[in-house]
């Protein structure tokens, strides 16, 4: 990503990313609305600001999903969530409360601290949120 992405890209985006990741298909945007408790003039404005930086494509009438880079981009934020969640967890902090101060810190954190908390963790493949996701750039078998 570059670095006008990480602007783009606030804690409500990053959230709104991650849905449409989980999700897997078009969804509407009454759907997005409704689970994050906004109006839905809320919802659309922030869907544009994904749309204008080629995060998620929005057909009318079709609904609202990830392009291909915004697909690799909530791979990566899930990745990133997931294992901060982990690393709380297993320094003894309750999974639940683990799961919400990681999603409070997640934008701050790059994918080179990623990367190393994921081997300091001896790379992972699931934590109390779900799937982690291996990164070839950090679990490829050369590196284990």
């Amino acid at each position: 990503m570059s670095s006008g992405d990480v602007r783009v890209l606030t804690p409500r985006r990053i959230e709104y990313l991650k849905f449409l990741f989980e999700r897997g298909g078009p969804v509407t945007n009454a759907e997005i609305s409704a689970r994050f408790g906004v109006d839905p003039s809320t919802c659309t404005k922030t869907i544009r600001v994904l749309v204008d930086a080629g995060l998620v494509e929005h057909a009318p009438y079709r609904g609202i999903g990830l392009s291909e880079r915004g697909r690799q981009c909530a791979r990566f934020l899930l990745r990133r969530h997931r294992l901060l969640s982990l690393a709380f967890a297993r320094l003894g902090v309750d999974p639940a409360i683990a799961c919400e101060q990681a999603a409070r810190c997640e934008a701050h954190i790059p994918r080179d601290v990623v990367n190393t908390i994921c081997a300091a963790l001896g790379h992972p493949s699931s934590s109390t949120c779900g799937v982690i996701a291996r990164d070839r750039g950090c679990c490829s078998s050369d590196r284990e």
